[in-house]
Parts: C-alpha cells; sequence; structure tokens
C-alpha cells in the first residue's frame, strides 16, 4: 500500500509489548519491516522466546532480531512482579515455527537506515532503550536518517519504578540520554498518557467477544497482567506500548508538545526521571514532542480493529 509507514518496533516483550506487536503487525498504515529485542522486562533469552512465540501463533512475517543482553553501565533489574517469571504469564503457547533471525538487533536497526532513505523510517521503542543507544553510538550516520523515534517512556511527573522514574528510563538512564541527545526527531509517550488507558472489566469483555487467536492472547494475557498490576500499582492494567504504535498509525488521536527534556542519571532518588523543562526556564532547544493526552475511546476502537485483523487465525 502506498504511503504505508515503515517502522521498527523495538521490544522487551511482556503484556503491554505484546499488544503493540499485535496492533502493527496489521496496521493498514504501517508496514512492519522488522522487530528487535532488547532485555527489559525480562532477561533477553525471555523476552526473544516471548516474541517468536506471539509472531508464531499469529503469523506475523517481520523478522526478530535478538538485541543487547544487559543495560550499558547497570545490571538487568527486570520485573517479574509484574510480568511473570516468563516475562509474559498467561498465554499458552505449544509450538513455535519461527526462529530469529541471525544479525544482531543493533546491525538490523544501522543496516535498515543505511540501506533505506532518509525520513523513510521510524523507530518504535516500548523498552529500554539500549538497543537503540548502540546503533546510533556505532554508527552515527544513521541518525540523520532516522523519520522519529517514538518511545514509550518517562512521565512530565512521577514514576512507576521510583517515586521520580518510569521503568523503560529507569532501566537504562545512559541510553535513554544517549537518544535524546543524538538530534534524531522524538516523540516520548510517557505515564501522564499511557495511565490514561486503563483496561478495566467492561473493556477486557468487549475484547474477548472479539474472534480469533489475537483476542484470545490478550484476554489470557491480561488476566494475569491485570491481577499483577491491581496487586503491586493498585489500578488495573494500562495500555503502555500499545499507544506509541496507535500515535504512528494516526498521530491525531494524541495532543503533543515540544519540550526540553533531560534524562537525570546521577540523582540518588531521581536518576532515570525524565526531567521535562515545561517553562522553558533553561532557554534549552526543544529536543522532544511530549505527548499531553490521548483520545481514549478512539484508542480502543483502534485496539478493537487490530484484534479483528487476526478473526481467521484460531
Amino acid at each position: 500500500m502506498i504511503g504505508r509507514k515503515k517502522i521498527i518496533l523495538d521490544v522487551d516483550t511482556g503484556h503491554d509489548d505484546a499488544v503493540a506487536i499485535i496492533m502493527a503487525a496489521r496496521n493498514p498504515a504501517l508496514e512492519l519491516i522488522g522487530i528487535t529485542v532488547t532485555a527489559g522486562n525480562q532477561i533477553l533469552p525471555k523476552t526473544l522466546r516471548n516474541t517468536l512465540n506471539l509472531c508464531s501463533a499469529l503469523s506475523i512475517e517481520a523478522p526478530v532480531h535478538a538485541g543487547m543482553t544487559r543495560p550499558l553501565l547497570i545490571d538487568l533489574e527486570p520485573a517479574p512482579h509484574i510480568h511473570g517469571e516468563s516475562g509474559f504469564e498467561g498465554p499458552v503457547f505449544t509450538t513455535c515455527s519461527k526462529d530469529a533471525a541471525p544479525l544482531h538487533a543493533v546491525n538490523f536497526i544501522i543496516q535498515s537506515l543505511l540501506n533505506s532513505s532518509p525520513n523513510e523510517i521510524t523507530i518504535v521503542a516500548v523498552g529500554p532503550l539500549t538497543n537503540i543507544a548502540m546503533a546510533v553510538r556505532l554508527e552515527p550516520a544513521i541518525i540523520p536518517r532516522i523519520k522519529e523515534i517514538v518511545l514509550m517512556g518517562g512521565s512530565i511527573a512521577g514514576g512507576n519504578i521510583t517515586p521520580s522514574a518510569e521503568f523503560n528510563i529507569h532501566a537504562d538512564p545512559e541510553a535513554a540520554s544517549i537518544v535524546f541527545t543524538c538530534g534524531a526527531p522524538i516523540t516520548m509517550i510517557g505515564l501522564d498518557v499511557t495511565t490514561t488507558v486503563l483496561l478495566d472489566e467492561k473493556r477486557l469483555m468487549q475484547m474477548k467477544k472479539i474472534p480469533g487467536r489475537a483476542a484470545e492472547i490478550f484476554s489470557a494475557s491480561m488476566e494475569h497482567y491485570t491481577a499483577a498490576c491491581l496487586k503491586y500499582i493498585g489500578e488495573c492494567p494500562a495500555m503502555h506500548d500499545p499507544c506509541c504504535i496507535a500515535y504512528v498509525a494516526e498521530p491525531t488521536l494524541f495532543q503533543c508538545k515540544p519540550f526540553h527534556v533531560e534524562i537525570e542519571t546521577a540523582g540518588t532518588y531521581t536518576r532515570g526521571r525524565t526531567v521535562v523543562d515545561k517553562t522553558g526556564v533553561t532557554e534549552l532547544p526543544l529536543n522532544a514532542n511530549v505527548a499531553l493526552s490521548v483520545d481514549v475511546e478512539r484508542f480502543w476502537k483502534m485496539l478493537a480493529e487490530a484484534f479483528r485483523q487476526y478473526s481467521a487465525i484460531q
């Protein structure tokens, strides 16, 4: 289809990453040219296996490339309390017919951008930014070729893994700092927006009525995710990562505003915080388009339509 937006989707596949993959793979506005995987929600062997299982079950043809096994400078701190020991508890996958592509994720990102036209490929990053940071440091020539980096991470106010920091940024603040200062166009979709897209019982029941394997996987995964979020966060699960796909496919769902954003890498209590200069007091260049709100009803309609694209797969 003419005009489809080419994307590379970078994931650390847990529950909401899986929803992002489902939304991206068959969206008529998008061409998913590859999925790159990093450690984050769980260790890389688990996030990779989760990605391959999902793609196999839904006949998603995009190649899957394994990437970084740990953050740049610190130890990996996964989130088994939220996503479980597998990183994707709930769905049952009996077989997997898909193998990881041989090329490392970082090299796939670099080669894809160097072999494309400038401003042709958008990178959608919904996990820690380690793969992206490594790519721009290893080959800076890709930076002016990136159409946009759309990332799930950070917030204007507050965090979810610490009082100050959101999980993806906190997992590798140094990588996030590299990405935010690399010069590529960035859209940050943070907790301020994603936590308004909550899956309550009514929404889950509506999704369960959609036929096909995608809705079935979603429903099974959300049973675990809901229980974990209610226990550890005190609210229904948010569709964090799928918001990025919704933004790329249909930007008018979101209201955004450009700000200068810095990543705190040294603070004792604030490491991993996205410091958003809301008033312009620093007089520094605006380096990120920050999402402020989303049309929640339109988002849910888009997600339901995504599930319907897989209705023939049982």
